[in-house]
């Protein structure tokens, strides 16, 4: 009976690991051809003339990049001199570097400060840790564009980010550090150009 049971288990965990490659392989053979039309076809590519690199048109500098070209906003594209990639530069106007940004940010009311946080799983539950409050933040991103650039590029910051990703977007809103959008980045970018 043990014999059986462990042949069962070994024909089920192959099993598994087949449909696991299978979805991959579906993946691969659909998604990569789209992503490289997409760059293709895309104001990057015909703009900068760049070897396509696997799922370069997935990020979302390489979106922001588009909506800048598209809108003939007025915001610098500088590359990484270390990375020419699309992910690994910044996005510069008038010395503020944009930082678009996919963590979380939430409000300390007992600080009164921002603070970017990520979600910690451990075991069954799962917390909040705050990693850095959001002047630290910025500070770490303007001196790392610096260092890395080899230049003065930038001596302050603004965070692009999504409302979906920050506790209470409207109370937000009033921080002037937060660039906040909720369905149109390309407005909100428009605005602060206009502006500043």
């Amino acid at each position: 009976m043990k014999k059986i049971l462990c042949k069962i288990g070994d024909f089920f965990e192959t099993l598994f690991a087949m449909i696991v490659a299978l979805i991959f392989g579906v993946c691969v053979v659909f998604l990569l051809p789209l992503d490289y039309i997409k760059y293709k076809r895309s104001l990057y590519y015909k703009t900068e003339h760049k070897k396509y690199k696997l799922y370069a048109a997935s990020g979302v500098n390489f979106e922001i990049y588009n909506e800048i070209i598209k809108n003939d906003l007025p915001i610098k594209f500088i590359c990484n001199p270390d990375d020419d990639s699309l992910e690994h530069g910044w996005f510069v106007y008038n010395n503020t570097l944009i930082i678009p940004n996919v963590f979380s940010f939430e409000y300390n009311p007992e600080t009164k400060k921002w603070n970017y946080c990520c979600e910690v799983v451990e075991e069954d539950d799962t917390e909040k840790r705050i990693i850095m409050s959001l002047e630290e933040y910025i500070e770490i991103e303007v001196q790392e564009a610096n260092e890395l650039a080899g230049d003065t590029i930038c001596d302050k910051a603004i965070v692009l980010i999504d409302a979906n990703c920050i506790e209470n977007a409207e109370f937000a809103k009033s921080e002037n550090k937060f660039l906040i959008y909720d369905d149109n980045r390309e407005e909100v970018l428009k605005k602060f150009c206009n502006n500043n």
